[in-house]
């Protein structure tokens, strides 16, 4: 078998993008969703579903690594999918009704205001921390909505309501929680794309997509592994900061893509 070299850069483009997202619990959609749209040149809709795909695999990875490592709180996970899976099914039917470039306009308007607003919070004066027991039930529905619509935002909604709660120890385990659910959900939203004439779709652009994941799977299994153990030892607020300014650089990657 002949393996086609001509996106050999997605692995080490993977290794570093599954690093990032799987220690700072949030959608290596954020940063596939870009390289695919501008690097490989794929149609919004295809790119959206690949992404989901990688991360099936990345967070996959994750998952083992931080049940492994006891940083995964199963309260959260299983209170959190209760909206989350219903709100990635209707917004993934949603998607074969709204127009590919407009997917990708909210997809960047969205990284980019969440981003600015992080970064506005992560710098200011901070809070003494106030413990609550609180599911946020209806951001919940909201994140899997987004999830299934742009593939991406489940994990920057409930991340910031999981972080003070009462049965949570350690960030690690907000963001290891994190990994779980994003990874079930990844799943709900990527299967329920699967209708007749998306099907055909990729049946056309099969060997595209072969060629691109033979490098990104491993990639981002191996990134997978790596990304839990960085978070076991970074400060919280540390981390929003770089989540927030890897965001806002994405978004207007995106933005540029779209005035080109």
């Amino acid at each position: 078998m002949n393996i086609d070299l001509t996106y050999w850069y997605l692995f080490p483009v993977g290794l570093v993008i599954a690093t990032l997202a799987m220690s700072a619990g949030i959608s290596g959609a954020n940063f596939w969703i870009p390289v695919y749209l501008i690097c490989v040149k794929l149609d919004p809709l295809l790119t959206f579903w690949l992404a989901l795909i990688t991360m099936i695999f990345g967070f996959g990875s994750g998952v083992v690594r931080n049940i492994h490592q006891g940083t995964v709180n199963w309260y959260l996970v299983r209170q959190y999918l209760i909206p989350t899976i219903p709100g990635a099914v209707i917004g993934s039917l949603l998607t074969f009704y709204v127009n590919g470039e407009v997917l990708v306009f909210i997809f960047g308007s969205f990284i980019f205001i969440y981003g600015n607003f992080l970064l506005k919070s992560s710098i200011s004066s901070p809070k003494a921390p106030v413990k609550h027991n609180k599911i946020f039930w209806g951001l919940g529905f909201a994140a899997g909505f987004l999830k299934g619509l742009i593939a991406t935002g489940l994990g920057k909604l409930i991340v910031p309501g999981m972080w003070n709660h009462e049965k949570v120890s350690h960030s690690s385990e907000v963001i290891g929680s994190a990994v779980v659910i994003i990874f079930i959900v990844n799943v709900v939203a990527a299967m329920t794309r699967m209708n007749h004439d998306f099907v055909s779709v990729l049946m056309e652009n099969s060997d595209t997509l072969s060629s691109v994941l033979v490098f990104v799977i491993p990639s981002v299994v191996v990134g997978g592994q790596i990304g839990p153990s960085v978070i076991k030892d970074v400060n919280a607020d540390h981390l929003k900061v770089y989540i927030s300014l890897s965001l806002i650089f994405v978004s207007l990657l995106i933005f540029s893509r779209l005035w080109l």
